[in-house]
């Protein structure tokens, strides 16, 4: 059978209640009230809960992290900074530093777990399918500005993408004297050759922050086959992107 979503849920439990033969007894019947609130508080925070839907402000704090491994797979990210530095071999301190044959591994930097809001703009970036499966200029602008402006991972409007700033490297002519090697292509002949390098300029705020810190380490997919670079700034001067641009 498959799932109706065309009926509300259940609002209101069906009752317990006494037999007859005790409906006299005040502290059997003071049980059976306090029974039934019990669950009517169940069914409401279950019908106000919906688990599949992590945007909901209901769900937060470990829960959340419950139902983004358990239901999406996705694990609350962690941004970290941290760096190792190993010293033990020849020349890598200097002399009666340290005692002889010893090993030394400096971990340096900090660790930082993600809020639940982030978490969940990082869901949405992964999960959202609005937009099609062909990844396109457009396609990541989109993106870019429901991670920024999605408070919970909620979608925004195509009013936020103008702080969106994305430029594609596109032709790197081939052909030219010295350029290419002898007997590769015809004489005179020209080859152009796409770069594939986007630049993404974003304001310079604490979520760009954090979504440069996220991008930079990989939680956030991304076709492949580009290179991309995330530049914090002003956008006084948009560097708007033309229509025949795209991904792919």
């Amino acid at each position: 059978m498959s799932e109706s979503f065309s009926n509300m849920p259940l609002a209101k439990v069906i009752p317990s209640y006494l037999y007859d033969q005790y409906s006299d007894d005040t502290d059997l019947q003071a049980f059976v009230d306090s029974f039934n609130n019990l669950a009517q508080g169940y069914l409401d925070w279950f019908n106000s809960t919906p688990l599949s839907l992590y945007t909901s402000p209901n769900l937060y704090g470990t829960l959340l992290d419950w139902i983004g491994q358990g239901i999406y797979g996705i694990e609350r990210p962690v941004i970290s900074s941290v760096y190792s530095s190993i010293y033990g071999a020849m020349n890598t301190l200097p002399m009666n530093v340290s005692g002889m044959n010893r090993y030394l591994d400096v971990q340096s930097g900090t660790t930082q777990i993600v809020s639940d809001d982030i978490y969940k703009r990082v869901m949405t970036w992964i999960l959202y399918r609005g937009d099609g499966k062909q990844p396109s200029i457009l396609w990541l602008k989109k993106r870019i500005a429901r991670f920024l402006f999605g408070l919970n991972g909620t979608d925004v409007s195509l009013d936020n993408l103008n702080v969106v700033s994305l430029v594609e490297v596109n032709i790197h002519p081939q052909g030219a004297m010295d350029t290419m090697p002898m007997n590769t292509m015809a004489m005179n002949g020209f080859v152009g050759k796409k770069n594939h390098e986007i630049t993404i300029r974003i304001p310079a705020n604490p979520i760009g922050v954090m979504f440069a810190d996220l991008f930079n380490q990989g939680v956030l997919p991304v076709p492949f086959q580009l290179k991309f670079t995330v530049i914090l700034g002003s956008l006084l001067n948009y560097d708007f992107i033309l229509d025949q641009s795209y991904l792919g």
